[in-house]
């Protein structure tokens, strides 16, 4: 029923050139060749068979979108680790919603519903002095560059923001991130938001 709903979405959504579905079966999405795939749209990712081809599907150069119901929302534990450049809610689905998430991961953005994001932040650990430790090691522009990132803009935006190139703007989010060993934006934002890290660099 979703998988239908999901590909009338899609005909619909400019810039989709074709849409590919598949069974969903352990067997079936091991045979799938990413070569030619530019985005990979996933529910429940809970399963490791699930997870492993998000993982498949990211190394082969793909955006991974995760589609969460209610239920993932309200205990976001459940799907940490998975491999992903942007969620959107199965609730809120529109060729529109998938368009604008497109042009976001195309142009380095990461998708998130602020739904999500709230969750995200309320399941967190607390306060921890290695992440304090972490952000302390950030210069100040990397604090600005921070503080857009909570504000969820693509690589394009904060190079826009600080005036400077996207190369440079993609820098300096890839040392944001190991400073803060984090494997990818979002988390790095929550616990800048976790931390009030932000608050004093906001731009």
């Amino acid at each position: 029923m979703l998988r239908m709903g999901v590909r009338t979405l899609l005909a619909r959504t400019p810039g989709v050139a074709s849409v590919r579905d598949h069974v969903y079966e352990p067997q079936a999405a091991a045979a799938i060749d990413f070569t030619d795939v530019d985005v990979l749209l996933l529910s429940c990712p809970r399963e490791e068979w699930v997870r492993d081809t998000a993982r498949r599907a990211g190394a082969a150069g793909a955006k991974v979108l995760l589609l969460l119901d209610e239920r993932m929302v309200a205990d976001p534990d459940s799907i940490r680790g998975v491999v992903a450049h942007g969620v959107l809610l199965k609730h809120e689905l529109t060729s529109d919603a998938l368009a604008l998430a497109f042009t976001q991961m195309r142009t380095g953005g990461f998708p998130l519903p602020s739904a999500f994001s709230h969750a995200l932040i309320r399941h967190s650990p607390g306060p921890s002095p290695d992440d304090r430790g972490r952000i302390a090691m950030l210069t100040p522009r990397e604090r600005e560059t921070l503080a857009l990132l909570v504000e969820g803009l693509s690589n394009k935006l904060i190079a826009r923001r600080l005036r400077i190139s996207e190369h440079g703007a993609k820098r300096l989010v890839a040392n944001i991130l190991a400073k803060m060993n984090c494997p990818n934006r979002t988390q790095a934002a929550a616990i800048a938001v976790r931390e009030d890290a932000v608050q004093l660099s906001r731009v």
